[in-house]
């Protein structure tokens, strides 16, 4: 398979889904409120123990839409190499798990650091 196919595969995935996410979730305030109360962030509040409180929503509304972005861009340009709709829906599932697991593994800890950097500056200006 052209390599060159398979890029324009994965930008256009990436960009459609980002900008998917980007319109419905990120930009609208009805859309954030939704987030905010969705599942995806009760997954990181219980796995990562992220104090949303602490959190620029916005921004992680924004993370999580590029994490989404390349997951789902990343699984359909891999499946592209197989002709069978079964090896494809297998193997899409076999990388799209893992994948999950770890990029939002990925994002958890940096936002964990970050609230972690936050909490140390603050403490720094109240000594002050």
């Amino acid at each position: 398979m052209d390599l060159l196919k398979l890029l324009y595969i994965f930008l256009f995935c990436f960009i459609i889904v980002y900008l998917f996410y980007y319109l419905v979730i990120v930009r609208r305030k009805k859309g954030l409120q939704a987030f905010e109360k969705g599942k995806q962030l009760q997954f990181f509040k219980n796995a990562y123990k992220l104090d949303v409180k602490k959190l620029d929503l916005k921004k992680f509304a924004n993370s999580l839409a590029l994490a989404n972005a390349f997951i789902i861009a990343f699984t359909v340009t891999i499946i592209e190499f197989f002709d069978s709709l079964i090896i494809k829906l297998l193997v899409g599932f076999v990388i799209l798990i893992p994948l999950i697991l770890l990029v939002y593994y990925i994002l958890g800890q940096t936002y964990k650091k970050k609230e972690g950097k936050n909490i140390g500056k603050k403490m720094i200006l109240l000594k002050r």
